[in-house]
């Protein structure tokens, strides 16, 4: 009886310890079951929310772009589409060349003298800027006669432009000391002579526009300095395009005794791009001394969408800076050169007034009212060495002294 007893008793704690341990499975099972499950939401509900919070304040960036207010630098680089690549407006470039493409190098080098442009890409869109363009007559500038100063406005447009667009002269901006009547002319070239003491220097800006210079010719007829183009960024896709003739132009002024200075066509959208740009310059200089300024040229593209048209007053500002701070490091003289117009409608000019500025201005006596060291005042000079017409230049500095 026993025995018997004992077995009954052993079957029904086999039974009752198989419940406990089906029940315990199921308990385990469900409790996965919610974990997972509040893990999931748990996880999809932030990430909806970062993607709207993301697009809101890409929305706010590009609202902002659109009314001309300065969003800053992240904004537009990360929320505005003002990327090289979505900046190709027209599509001009094919992916084969933009894969291939190679820059110049950002340090200086010594340059043999069978160097070419190989360095660098040169891009379809690479046209003459508004200032290289062919100019209008000095003959239809002289027919036209309007009042270009008035109180404390000027005239921000050129005379063969028609018509007048007066803007506030700035007080705190930083005034020409430069009388009309101290202004003569030379031959080709215009002098400033005050008491009749020559006080200035005749110059030329060139660029593979030129063409084949003969600078011994050219230095024989008068000039003492030339502004050459390093190069341009493309204003649609952004690559860097050395000029073709930068090299024959750097050796001819230097074999001839033309004290040189080196300028570049800009179409930088961020300070980080101008940074590079003034690297390129120094980069490309190699030996050849540099005496007149590096320049930083920001102009518009006639006809044709580009790149810098969107930027505000204080990003255009910002972006020069860079590059001529970034051009001071390396111990050359910085300058900044625009027309009067874009001085004074592009830049915020506080913000820039510590650098030299090139003013281009083709009218007889400029009515720009804030100081300029180097005056382009004509685009259609005629200079022995030269085929066809080439820009005229002034300057009020002697920068060999410096």
């Amino acid at each position: 009886m026993s025995m018997l007893h004992d077995r009954k008793s052993d079957r029904k704690k086999g039974i009752g310890s198989g419940v406990k341990t089906a029940l315990a499975t199921i308990a385990a099972l469900l409790a996965i079951v919610f974990i997972v499950g509040a893990t999931v939401l748990a996880n999809s509900r932030p990430h909806r929310r970062q993607s709207a919070e993301v697009q809101t304040v890409a929305t706010e960036a590009q609202l902002n772009a659109g009314k001309g207010e300065s969003v800053g630098w992240e904004s537009i680089t990360d929320s505005e589409t003002r990327t090289s690549d979505e900046l190709n407006f027209w599509h001009m470039y094919d992916k084969e060349e933009e894969d291939t493409a190679t820059v110049a190098p950002a340090e200086k080098t010594d340059y043999p003298d069978d160097l070419v442009s190989g360095n660098f890409v040169e891009e379809a869109e690479d046209s003459p800027s508004e200032n290289e363009a062919e100019g209008v007559g000095e003959e239809s500038v002289q027919s036209i006669s309007r009042n270009s100063v008035s109180g404390n406005f000027f005239d921000q447009n050129e005379l063969s432009e028609g018509v007048a667009d007066m803007v506030p002269i700035i007080s705190e901006i930083k005034k020409s000391s430069l009388l009309n009547e101290n202004f003569r002319m030379n031959g080709e070239f215009k002098e400033y002579a005050p008491n009749d003491k020559k006080a200035s220097f005749c110059g030329i800006d060139v660029s593979k526009y030129q063409g084949d210079i003969d600078w011994e010719a050219v230095a024989k007829s008068g000039v003492d300095f030339a502004m050459i183009r390093m190069g341009s960024r493309g204003y649609s896709r952004g690559q860097v395009v050395v000029d073709d003739k930068l090299y024959d132009n750097l050796r001819g002024c230097s074999e001839n005794g033309i004290r040189v200075g080196i300028y570049f066509y800009s179409q930088a959208i961020t300070p980080e791009e101008a940074i590079e740009e003034a690297n390129y310059c120094i980069g490309s200089i190699g030996n050849f001394k540099i005496e007149y300024p590096i320049v930083f040229d920001s102009e518009e593209v006639v006809g044709d969408s580009y790149r810098t048209e969107n930027l505000t007053m204080t990003q255009r500002s910002s972006i020069a800076q860079a590059f001529c701070t970034t051009v001071s490091m390396y111990g050359y003289t910085p300058m900044i050169a625009a027309t009067k117009k874009q001085f004074a409608s592009c830049f915020d000019m506080s913000m820039i007034e510590q650098y030299d500025w090139w003013l281009f201005d083709t009218d007889e006596y400029s009515v720009f009212p804030y100081k300029y060291a180097i005056w382009q005042y004509s685009k259609t000079g005629n200079i022995e060495g030269i085929n066809g017409a080439v820009d005229l230049d002034i300057s009020f500095i002697d920068y060999s002294g410096r």
